[in-house]
C-alpha cells in the first residue's frame, strides 16, 4: 500500500493522550476531594450546632431552676435573699469551655460559672479563624429570665471558641484520615480491576498500530467482553475488506502500468525498427547525393548536406525518445547498469550545479523485468523532481535488497525541503501520482519525510515477490 505523508504527528496524535486507568483514578480523586469538602462542612457545622444545642440545654435548665426558686420564694418556701441559689444552678455539669451567667440589673449583679478548656490537641490558627468566622457566630445563647411579667435578669451561656475548634479539628482529622484511606484503597482497586479488565485493549492498540503501519494482515483475537468482541469483529472485517481492496487495486495498478510498459516497449521497437531505419537510409541517401553531385552542382550538394544534418538530428531526438520510452539497458544489461547510466546522464547534464550519486546493494538483476522497469521509472521521476523543485546540490539514490525479501529505495536531496504541512500535500503534485501508482503496482509503501539535515527524502519499500490476485 502506498502512503504519502510527512514525518510530523497528525492533529489527533498532537493532542494530549489520556490513559483510561489514570483518568478513572483522577476522577475518583476528584469525587473523593468533593466528598471530603462536603464531609468537612457537615462535620464542622455539626460540631457548631452541637455546641449551640448544649448551650440551649444549659440555658433551659438554668432558667427552669431559677424559676422554680422564684416560685418557692413566692410561696414562702424560700427566702428572697437567697436568690439566686447559684450552687443549685451550677450543679448541672458543663462541657469543656462552657460558661453560664446570670446578669441582673436591679440590683446590678452577675453570677457565673465556667469550665476550663481541655488543652489536649491544638488546631492550626488558619482553621481556628475560618471556623470562628463561618460556624461559631451563632453558637452563644442569651435569653431573659421573666417571672410574673417581671424581668429578673438575663441568662447567658457561651462556649469558648478554642474548645469548639479543638473538638471540630479532632473529629475532622479522624474523618479525613478515614476518607483518605478509603479513597486510596478505592483508587488502588479501580486501577487494578480496570487494568485487568482493559488488558485486551493493549492487543487492540497493537493491532491498530500494525494496521496504521501498513500491515493489512493484522487481526484481533476474540475477547470475552462483549463490547471488546464487537470491536474485534468490526476491526477484523474492516481489515479484511481493506486488504482485499488494496490487493485488487494493486493488481489493477500492476496490470495498467505493465500494459503501459509493454505499449512503450512496442512503440520503441516500432520506432527503432521502422522510423530509425528510414532515417538512417535517408541520411545515407543524402550523403550519396552530396558525393555524386558535389563537384557539378554545389547548390544541390549544400542542400544534401543540410538534409543529412537534419536526418542525423532527428535520429538523435528519436534515440532520446526511445531511451525515455524503454531504456535498452534494462533488457540488455539489467537494472543496476541502467540506473548507473541514468545517474551518469544527470551528472553530465547538470555538471557543476548538482551532483548525483547511486548506492546499490544486493542482486538487483534478479528482479523481474517489469519490476525493474517500475523501479527505473520511480528513480527517474525522483531525480526529475529533485532537479525541478528541490534546489539541491547533492542527490543520492540508495537501492538495496533486504534479507526479509523486500527492496528498499530512497532518494535523498539536500535542497530547500518543505514545511510540515506541505509534506502532507506532496501526494497530489510534484509528479508523485505516477510514482504512487507504480508503488501500488509493486504492493509497496511510499512515504516522504524531511531529510537528515535539510531537503527531502523519498522512501519506498516493496516485496521482491508480488502476491497477485485475479481481478474480475
Amino acid at each position: 500500500m502506498a502512503e504519502v505523508g510527512g514525518g510530523t504527528a497528525s492533529p489527533a496524535r498532537g493532542r494530549r493522550e489520556l490513559n483510561l486507568k489514570w483518568a478513572l483514578v483522577r476522577r475518583i480523586l476528584t469525587v473523593g476531594l468533593l466528598c471530603v469538602v462536603g464531609a468537612t462542612a457537615v462535620v464542622m457545622n455539626n460540631v457548631a450546632a452541637g455546641a449551640r444545642l448544649r448551650n440551649e440545654e444549659v440555658a433551659a435548665t438554668v432558667e427552669k431552676q431559677l424559676r422554680l426558686q422564684l416560685f418557692r420564694i413566692d410561696t414562702a418556701l424560700d427566702r428572697a435573699e437567697r436568690f439566686p441559689d447559684w450552687q443549685a444552678v451550677t450543679s448541672h455539669p458543663l462541657s469543656s469551655g462552657q460558661c453560664v451567667s446570670l446578669i441582673q440589673a436591679d440590683p446590678p449583679r452577675t453570677n457565673s460559672n465556667c469550665v476550663g478548656v481541655d488543652e489536649r490537641g491544638t488546631a492550626p490558627s488558619w482553621f481556628v479563624h475560618a471556623y470562628r468566622l463561618l460556624f461559631l457566630s451563632q453558637s452563644n445563647i442569651e435569653r431573659p429570665l421573666l417571672h410574673r411579667g417581671v424581668d429578673r435578669g438575663r441568662i447567658v451561656v457561651t462556649t469558648d471558641p478554642d474548645a469548639v475548634t479543638r473538638q471540630a479539628w479532632g473529629e475532622l482529622s479522624r474523618l479525613l484520615g478515614l476518607l483518605a484511606a478509603l479513597v486510596a484503597v478505592l483508587c488502588l482497586l479501580v486501577f487494578v480491576v480496570v487494568g485487568h479488565a482493559l488488558r485486551p485493549t493493549g492487543q487492540i492498540l497493537a493491532g491498530i498500530n500494525r494496521l496504521a503501519d501498513g500491515d493489512l494482515s493484522s487481526r484481533l483475537p476474540p475477547f470475552d467482553l462483549s463490547e471488546l468482541q464487537r470491536i474485534s469483529e468490526v476491526f477484523n472485517g474492516m481489515a479484511e475488506r481493506l486488504q482485499t481492496t488494496t490487493r485488487e487495486r494493486a493488481e489493477l495498478a500492476r496490470r495498467l502500468v505493465d500494459a503501459q510498459e509493454r505499449e512503450r516497449g512496442h512503440i520503441a521497437r516500432e520506432l527503432h525498427d521502422d522510423v530509425a531505419q528510414r532515417l538512417t537510409a535517408l541520411t545515407f541517401l543524402a550523403r550519396s547525393i552530396k558525393d555524386g553531385v558535389g563537384a557539378t552542382n554545389p547548390g544541390v550538394a549544400a542542400e544534401s548536406a543540410e538534409l543529412a544534418a537534419m536526418a542525423a538530428g532527428t535520429m538523435r531526438s528519436l534515440r532520446d525518445a526511445l531511451v525515455h520510452l524503454r531504456p535498452p539497458e534494462i533488457d540488455d544489461l539489467g537494472l543496476a547498469v541502467s540506473l548507473q547510466e541514468l545517474v551518469a546522464e544527470h551528472n553530465r547534464r547538470h555538471a557543476g550545479r548538482m551532483v548525483f550519486a547511486l548506492r546499490t546493494d544486493g542482486d538487483l538483476d534478479a528482479l523481474p523485468a517489469e519490476t525493474a522497469a517500475h523501479v527505473y521509472r520511480i528513480v527517474q521521476e525522483g531525480l526529475t523532481n529533485a532537479v525541478r523543485h528541490a534546489e539541491a546540490r547533492n542527490v543520492e539514490v540508495a537501492l538495496a535488497t533486504a534479507p526479509t525479501g523486500e527492496v528498499h529505495l530512497t532518494v535523498t536531496d539536500d535542497g530547500r525541503g518543505a514545511a510540515p504541512e506541505d509534506l502532507r500535500r506532496l501526494g497530489t503534485g510534484f509528479g508523485l501520482i505516477g510514482m504512487r501508482e507504480r508503488v501500488y503496482a509493486l504492493s509497496g509503501r511510499m512515504t516522504t519525510e524531511a531529510g537528515p539535515a535539510s531537503g527531502l527524502r523519498l522512501r519506498i519499500s516493496f516485496p521482491t515477490e508480488l502476491k497477485t490476485r485475479a481481478v474480475p
